[in-house]
This record gives structure tokens, C-alpha cells and sequence, in this order.
């Protein structure tokens, strides 16, 4: 253990790591506290298209619909970092965001080049990303999806608890689960058609101060679904209208963190 460090690799620590190998270079940084201004972005876009800006230094925003016709190299650091989210769709963020970040390279008339930097060069989201292959990629993607019937072979309902104490959050997330098994007791439907995982702790299980736990509901029957999770809110109102823990449902989430 003595010879295990923790490193981030934040974009203010990469700055001034580019800044050092390269001090002649006028480097910009595109995240969410120099984006905090308002005009940030576009003194950031009109440095690099009149070349006052060398090099740019940036989160996932970088890759959101910018046109950057200047950039002939991009490198991505960690690439595979999406990959290790506790998220279905984690292979299909992971090729999203990495094919929208190499379309930034060589947008002009000069040809550009995508270094990326990754631990699981083999993998296939890195792999379609490299190639820009998108049949390839839903092709395996699909099969995934279909073997462990997830979306579009499912429907999926997120019910999310927070809260600012982190005890009552957990124990009133392990409440509704018990009103839960309640219900999968009392119709064998519902317990043969529906797939409970939770409650857990939120992946995130912590933002703007509030606390968080999670219960992911799965099933391929739409209709026998959605009534299961009325027939909770309802037969539990007393339990669900908590005033120091919130309750929300979002029915085929995308954000599963």
C-alpha cells in the first residue's frame, strides 16, 4: 500500500502539466468554472479560429456541437472511464461521447488525428469508436441489450430517494422496498413479470447536499408495470409523502447515476 499514490487528472492539474512541457504554447481551458462568465465560450471559439489559442483543455462540454476547424490533433485521456459506470447504456455513452470528441479533429481543409489513451484498447465501444463504425457498434450493442433484456426489450422505472439526513434517507429507502416485496408477495403477476434490483445506494450517492438511494424496476409488459408502480404510490401514500425524504419516479430514465 506504501507505494500507491492517488493522481487525478482534473483539467486544471492537465493545464499546468501541458503548460510546463510546453511553455511557449497559449493554452485555454473549456470546464465548469472558467464557463461560469457569461461570453466565456465564445472568447474561447474566437481565440482558437484567430490562432491566439494553441492548445484547448476541456471536460465532455468540448465535444457538445462546437465546431473547431483550427484543431488537427485531439487527445483523449482516461477514454474508457464511462465504461466502469454501474449504467446499461455505459458502452453506448462511451462510443457517443468518444466518436463526437474525434469529430473535432481535422473539421478544416488539413487532415486531423485522435490519440486516445485507455486502459481497454480492445474493447468495442473503443474499438467502433476508433473506426467511427456505428453498424458494428449496434450490432454488438443490441446483442448485449438482448441477452439481459434491457432496453428496447424492456421498460425500465428509476424510483430515486434523497434527502439531507443520510439515515433517514436509507431507512425509508429500505422501507419502500419492504412495501415493495409486499406487493410482489400479493400478485404472482407482478413477481413473474417484474425484475426489482435495489434499494441500493445511488451510484451518486450523494449530490447538492442531499443523500441518495435507488430502486430499479425492469420488465417487458409496459402496461402490468406501470401499474405496479401506482398501485405502490397509491396503497403507501402515507410512506411515499415523506417531508424529509423525496420521492421521484422517472419512468425509462436516461441519468441511471
Amino acid at each position: 500500500m506504501a507505494n500507491i499514490r492517488h493522481q487525478g487528472f482534473g483539467t486544471e492539474k492537465i493545464e499546468t502539466i501541458i503548460q510546463d512541457l510546453y511553455p511557449e504554447k497559449k493554452i485555454a481551458r473549456m470546464d465548469r468554472d472558467t464557463m461560469a462568465h457569461k461570453g466565456s465560450i465564445l472568447k474561447i471559439l474566437k481565440g482558437l479560429n484567430d490562432g491566439s489559442i494553441d492548445v484547448l483543455i476541456g471536460t465532455q462540454m468540448v465535444a457538445k456541437g462546437h465546431d473547431f476547424p483550427n484543431i488537427t490533433l485531439v487527445g483523449i485521456i482516461c477514454a474508457d472511464l464511462s465504461l466502469s459506470f454501474p449504467d446499461f447504456r455505459a458502452g453506448e455513452q462511451t462510443f457517443q461521447l468518444l466518436a463526437q470528441v474525434s469529430g473535432r479533429a481535422g473539421r478544416g481543409e488539413r487532415p486531423g488525428k485522435v490519440i486516445l489513451q485507455t486502459y481497454n484498447p480492445d474493447h468495442f465501444s473503443i474499438l467502433c469508436a476508433k473506426h467511427q463504425d456505428v453498424h458494428k457498434f449496434y450490432d454488438q450493442e443490441i446483442t448485449f441489450r438482448k441477452a439481459l433484456s434491457y432496453p428496447p426489450f424492456s421498460r425500465m422505472i428509476q424510483v430515486i430517494f434523497s434527502g439531507r439526513n443520510k439515515t433517514e434517507v436509507r431507512q425509508h429507502a429500505l422501507a419502500v422496498g419492504k412495501a415493495c416485496e409486499t406487493l410482489f408477495r400479493n400478485d404472482k403477476n407482478y413477481r413473474k413479470a417484474i425484475e426489482m434490483m435495489g434499494p441500493i445506494e445511488a451510484p451518486y450517492a450523494k449530490i447538492a447536499s442531499r443523500y441518495r438511494w435507488q430502486i430499479l424496476f425492469k420488465g417487458n409488459q409496459t402496461g402490468l408495470l406501470h401499474r405496479y408502480i401506482r398501485k405502490l404510490m397509491v396503497l403507501n401514500s402515507p410512506l411515499m409523502n415523506n417531508r424529509h425524504v423525496k420521492t421521484t419516479v422517472d419512468v425509462d430514465p436516461v441519468f441511471m447515476m
